[in-house]
């Protein structure tokens, strides 16, 4: 009795860390993520349509993820029609290259509207303007 609760307890122990641990495909996903709101939502800035937040994060076809920004609610009277959800299909061609697509839910034919390659990390670090100093 004692050998099954120390092995049961032994696995539920396992199992714990294991849940605790970063999978590198997590990392990844995370990164892209990232990348990609960034993008989007610098593009938004950069049109001025800042009243749009994200709404949902979708898995889309060939790899790439949809992203649908919704506009909030504004009390005061529009003159300029405006969509309510903005769909972009946010595509990673490479480690270091993506992609965004403005789309419609059922458009076929996306218009890229931006392609970004990052530089490599070691680049990267070298472009940084501040590091912190270790205490």
């Amino acid at each position: 009795m004692q050998k099954i609760t120390a092995a049961s307890n032994a696995l539920i122990i396992c199992l714990g860390l294991a849940a605790c641990q970063p999978e590198a495909g997590n990392a990844q996903a995370q990164q892209r993520n990232f990348v990609c709101k960034a993008l989007i939502e610098g593009f938004l800035s950069a049109q001025q349509l800042n009243r749009y937040e994200l709404h949902q994060i979708q898995p889309a076809q060939q790899g790439a993820e949809l992203y649908i920004y919704k506009a909030r609610p504004e009390h005061s009277v529009n003159v300029m029609p405006q969509q309510r959800k903005l769909h972009f299909a946010c595509r990673q061609a490479s480690a270091r290259k993506f992609q965004i697509q403005l789309s419609g839910p059922q458009q076929q034919n996306a218009q890229a509207l931006l392609s970004v390659e990052l530089p490599e990390p070691a680049q990267l670090k070298a472009l940084t303007a501040f590091s912190l100093n270790p205490q």
